[in-house]
C-alpha cells in the first residue's frame, strides 16, 4: 500500500524521523509516523491518483478494510520531547476516571436505546410520584425529585443527549 517513495524525513532539527505527508479531508497537509500504529487516531489510505489521504476516526466513520491506523508526527516528535525536557515517550495527559455509562437513563429506568417518548413517559411518570408537593418535609423525595429532573433535561435534548451517549458526562446548556 505504501511505497518507499512516499517517506520523508522530519525537518525539525535534532528529530529527523521518517514520517509520510498525506492530505486531510480539508485539504491541509498533516505528517503521520512512517509505521502503521493500533494507538493512533488518523486513517491514512491512498486513492487512485496515489496520493496519501487521512481522516480522523470516529464511532461514526471507523476504520475502513483499506486504510491504516496511524499516529500524527507531532505526537511523537523527538524535537517536542526535548522542548517537555524528557527522553521517554511524549508525555499522555493522566487517565479520566472512566465515566459511570448509563446513569442518567437508570435514573429514569430506561434502556439507552429508550426513544424521546419512551423518556418522556418515564419521566412524568417518575414525576407524578416524586413531586415535593406529594411527599412534603421529606428530603429524599425531593432529592430523587431533582435527579430526575436533571436527567430529563439533558436527555430530552438531542444535542445534549448526544454528546451525554458519547462522552458520559453531561454538557452545559447554550
Amino acid at each position: 500500500m505504501f511505497s518507499r517513495t512516499d517517506l520523508a524525513q522530519c525537518r525539525m532539527r535534532g528529530c529527523g524521523m521518517p514520517i509520510r505527508w498525506t492530505t486531510t479531508e480539508r485539504g491541509k497537509m498533516l505528517a503521520v509516523n512512517a509505521d502503521p500504529d493500533p494507538g493512533g487516531n488518523t486513517a491514512v489510505w491512498k486513492d487512485v491518483f496515489g496520493v496519501l489521504r487521512s481522516r480522523r476516526v470516529t464511532k461514526a466513520q471507523p476504520l475502513a478494510p483499506h486504510e491504516k491506523l496511524m499516529r500524527p508526527h507531532t505526537s511523537t516528535c523527538l524535537r517536542s520531547r526535548r522542548r517537555t525536557g524528557t527522553d521517554g515517550p511524549p508525555r499522555q495527559p493522566p487517565p479520566r476516571p472512566a465515566p459511570a455509562a448509563g446513569e442518567l437513563y437508570e435514573r429514569l429506568g430506561v434502556d439507552q436505546r429508550a426513544t424521546a417518548l419512551d423518556i418522556k413517559r418515564a419521566y412524568r411518570r417518575l414525576a407524578r410520584q416524586l413531586h415535593p408537593d406529594l411527599h412534603p418535609g421529606d428530603a429524599a423525595a425531593a432529592e430523587r425529585f431533582k435527579a430526575v429532573t436533571e436527567a430529563w433535561d439533558v436527555l430530552s435534548d438531542p444535542r445534549r443527549r448526544e454528546v451525554y451517549d458519547l462522552t458520559g458526562r453531561t454538557s452545559r446548556r447554550a
